[in-house]
């Protein structure tokens, strides 16, 4: 395994200084760390920013929450806003609705521009409080017109935010409480791996930068994650525990909207790739100082981690290594 690990993607170190990947194949678990760790005592061990994977995460707290009927897909945003800012918006049958948020229908840019006029520094998201979050929103907070899908770290964000409103709890303590113990991923976690992992730091132009936090759009991207932990989650997926939590893994990753490219589907959060051969659930991500990219075929049950040291550019930098070393073990 390790040799078609280099084949595939060790021509991308260099781009990427350090880079490891995870795979699931033959239901064994192998880890492989290139470039700048490969000297790591431990990488199944070390901590990542996982950045848009979180998605899928959010996803599913949707899901779960749906079923619980706690809320409703279709449930209008303006429902679970402060009436001040419900007040501002336009007719609910107008209104993005929480499923509209989650596979990126809501009618918002990736990040609106009030925001990116406040971003600042290495941590660009950290300041974005509610109150930030909220005067986004007004009359031209509409359902976009057509079913096409326009990426959104903001309006994955809100989605979140939301979510936690509803429950009485902030994001990451919901996600924990309802997805994350439950399905024993105790090294994931939104800033934090916990106890016992050293962080993988990030690199942006040959120096080290910080990790993102987002602020109260944590949901968009702020969640870390052990390569550990994400093998762990990626073998869940083959078996969905009975019980509240699988219910809502296998509502999340059931496609239900045209995704970004002629091949692709999106659930809530999580994309699926078709191809004559089966689907292959993922999503993929990147901060500053950090590329993601988890992919889960459930037909052949194998699956690719592979996790770097620095940002995209104009394209994601592991994307293309991962789908082929996937194709290459399945």
């Amino acid at each position: 395994m390790e040799d078609l690990v280099r084949e595939h993607v060790g021509p991308v170190v260099g781009k990427v200084p350090g880079v490891v990947v995870a795979v699931l194949a033959e239901d064994e678990e192998h880890v492989v760390a290139l470039g700048d760790l490969r000297s790591r005592p431990d990488p199944r061990h070390d901590c990542w920013e996982i950045a848009s994977i979180t998605k899928g995460f959010t996803g599913m707290l949707l899901a779960e929450m749906s079923l619980r009927g706690e809320v409703r897909l279709d449930d209008p945003i303006g429902t679970h806003l402060p009436d001040d800012v419900a007040a501002r918006l336009p007719p609910p049958d107008r209104q993005p609705t929480l499923d509209d948020l989650a596979t990126h229908r809501g009618g918002f840019p990736s990040i609106p521009p009030a925001l990116l006029r406040r971003a600042r520094g290495a941590n660009p998201y950290a300041q974005l409080d509610e109150a930030m979050v909220f005067d986004v929103l007004g009359r031209r907070t509409r359902r976009a017109r057509r079913d096409r899908l326009s990426y959104s770290n903001f309006g994955m964000g809100l989605l979140g935010h939301i979510l936690g409103r509803v429950a009485g709890q902030p994001y990451g303590e919901l996600l924990r409480s309802r997805i994350l113990e439950p399905l024993d991923l105790h090294r994931t976690g939104v800033g934090t791996c916990g106890d016992g992992t050293e962080v993988v730091p990030g690199v942006r132009k040959g120096k080290g930068t910080p990790a993102w936090t987002f602020g109260a759009l944590a949901a968009c991207g702020a969640l870390r994650a052990t390569p550990a932990d994400l093998l762990a989650f990626a073998r869940i997926t083959l078996d969905p525990p009975s019980g509240a939590v699988g219910d809502a893994m296998q509502l999340a990753m059931t496609p239900r909207r045209k995704g970004p490219a002629p091949d692709m589907r999106i659930g809530l959060g999580w994309m699926t790739r078709t191809s004559p051969r089966g689907d292959v659930v993922w999503h993929n991500g990147g901060t500053y100082g950090a590329s993601s990219f988890l992919a889960v075929d459930r037909t052949r049950r194998t699956a690719v981690v592979a996790l770097g040291t620095t940002g995209p550019r104009l394209l994601p930098r592991l994307d293309a290594p991962g789908w082929a070393l996937l194709d290459a073990i399945a």
